[in-house]
Protein backbone atom coordinates (compact mmCIF):
# COMPACT_ATOMS: atom_id res chain seq x y z
CA UNK A 1 0.00 0.00 0.00
CA UNK A 2 1.32 3.65 -1.01
CA UNK A 3 1.16 6.00 1.93
CA UNK A 4 3.17 8.89 0.55
CA UNK A 5 -0.03 11.46 0.21
CA UNK A 6 -0.73 10.34 4.09
CA UNK A 7 1.38 12.62 5.92
CA UNK A 8 0.36 15.30 2.65
CA UNK A 9 -3.23 15.31 3.43
CA UNK A 10 -2.44 15.48 7.33
CA UNK A 11 -0.74 18.65 6.65
CA UNK A 12 -3.16 19.80 4.91
CA UNK A 13 -5.61 19.51 7.25
CA UNK A 14 -4.08 20.24 10.17
CA UNK A 15 -2.67 23.64 8.09
CA UNK A 16 -5.67 26.00 8.82
CA UNK A 17 -5.67 24.81 12.42
CA UNK A 18 -2.18 25.67 12.61
CA UNK A 19 -2.77 29.30 10.79
CA UNK A 20 -5.27 30.77 13.08
CA UNK A 21 -2.98 29.64 16.03
CA UNK A 22 -0.43 31.92 14.91
CA UNK A 23 -2.76 34.65 13.99
CA UNK A 24 -4.17 34.35 17.77
CA UNK A 25 -0.88 34.47 18.92
CA UNK A 26 0.32 38.24 17.06
CA UNK A 27 -3.36 39.48 17.53
CA UNK A 28 -2.69 38.79 22.06
CA UNK A 29 0.77 40.17 21.52
CA UNK A 30 -0.35 43.12 19.68
CA UNK A 31 -3.28 43.99 21.87
CA UNK A 32 -0.99 43.41 24.90
CA UNK A 33 1.72 46.00 22.88
CA UNK A 34 -1.38 48.08 22.47
CA UNK A 35 -2.49 48.36 26.12
CA UNK A 36 0.98 49.41 27.09
CA UNK A 37 1.14 51.80 24.91
CA UNK A 38 -1.73 53.43 26.17
CA UNK A 39 -0.76 52.73 30.04
CA UNK A 40 2.79 54.18 29.08
CA UNK A 41 0.86 57.25 27.29
CA UNK A 42 -1.58 58.04 30.04
CA UNK A 43 0.66 57.62 33.26
CA UNK A 44 3.36 60.04 31.72
CA UNK A 45 0.97 62.82 30.54
CA UNK A 46 -0.95 62.70 34.05
CA UNK A 47 2.38 63.14 36.15
CA UNK A 48 3.68 65.68 34.34
CA UNK A 49 -0.48 67.31 34.49
CA UNK A 50 -0.08 66.90 38.23
CA UNK A 51 3.54 68.00 38.47
CA UNK A 52 2.42 71.41 36.61
CA UNK A 53 -1.01 71.46 38.49
CA UNK A 54 -3.38 71.83 34.72
CA UNK A 55 -6.79 72.19 35.83
CA UNK A 56 -8.14 72.60 32.39
CA UNK A 57 -9.96 69.70 31.01
CA UNK A 58 -10.21 70.63 27.64
CA UNK A 59 -6.22 70.59 27.66
CA UNK A 60 -5.70 67.79 29.05
CA UNK A 61 -7.65 65.75 27.01
CA UNK A 62 -6.13 67.11 24.09
CA UNK A 63 -2.62 66.67 25.35
CA UNK A 64 -3.26 63.09 25.47
CA UNK A 65 -5.27 62.70 22.41
CA UNK A 66 -2.06 64.37 20.76
CA UNK A 67 -0.11 60.90 21.25
CA UNK A 68 -2.47 58.76 19.62
CA UNK A 69 -5.44 59.46 17.95
CA UNK A 70 -7.13 56.20 18.20
CA UNK A 71 -8.24 56.57 22.05
CA UNK A 72 -11.35 58.67 23.49
CA UNK A 73 -10.07 60.86 26.53
CA UNK A 74 -12.46 61.79 29.28
CA UNK A 75 -10.77 64.14 32.34
CA UNK A 76 -12.89 65.07 35.08
CA UNK A 77 -11.57 67.03 38.20
CA UNK A 78 -12.91 66.31 41.21
CA UNK A 79 -12.24 68.53 43.86
CA UNK A 80 -8.25 68.06 44.22
CA UNK A 81 -8.51 64.68 42.46
CA UNK A 82 -8.19 64.17 38.10
CA UNK A 83 -9.98 61.37 36.72
CA UNK A 84 -9.28 60.36 33.19
CA UNK A 85 -11.23 57.56 31.57
CA UNK A 86 -9.70 56.19 28.25
CA UNK A 87 -11.58 54.38 25.79
CA UNK A 88 -10.08 52.26 22.83
CA UNK A 89 -10.72 52.30 19.46
CA UNK A 90 -8.18 49.28 18.74
CA UNK A 91 -10.14 46.47 15.97
CA UNK A 92 -8.39 43.34 17.85
CA UNK A 93 -10.49 40.44 18.14
CA UNK A 94 -8.31 39.50 21.44
CA UNK A 95 -9.60 43.33 22.78
CA UNK A 96 -13.18 42.87 21.93
CA UNK A 97 -12.70 39.15 23.56
CA UNK A 98 -11.35 40.21 27.04
CA UNK A 99 -12.84 43.51 27.01
CA UNK A 100 -9.10 45.13 28.01
CA UNK A 101 -10.37 48.44 25.82
CA UNK A 102 -11.63 50.67 28.69
CA UNK A 103 -8.63 52.35 30.89
CA UNK A 104 -9.26 54.10 34.18
CA UNK A 105 -7.03 56.35 35.90
CA UNK A 106 -6.92 58.75 39.14
CA UNK A 107 -4.14 60.93 40.23
CA UNK A 108 -4.03 63.44 43.05
CA UNK A 109 -3.09 67.19 43.08
CA UNK A 110 -1.93 67.25 46.17
CA UNK A 111 0.45 64.23 46.87
CA UNK A 112 0.99 63.78 43.15
CA UNK A 113 0.10 60.43 42.97
CA UNK A 114 -1.30 58.39 40.34
CA UNK A 115 -3.81 55.38 41.14
CA UNK A 116 -4.71 53.31 38.42
CA UNK A 117 -7.19 51.30 40.25
CA UNK A 118 -10.29 54.22 40.58
CA UNK A 119 -13.68 53.69 39.26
Amino acid sequence: MNKKGQSLITFVLFLPIIVLFIAFIIDVALSTLRKNKIDGIITTNMQIILESDIRDVNKIESVIKTNDDNIEVLARIDSDTLKIYVKDNNKSIYGKIVNNKEFNYCGSFVNKKINKKCG
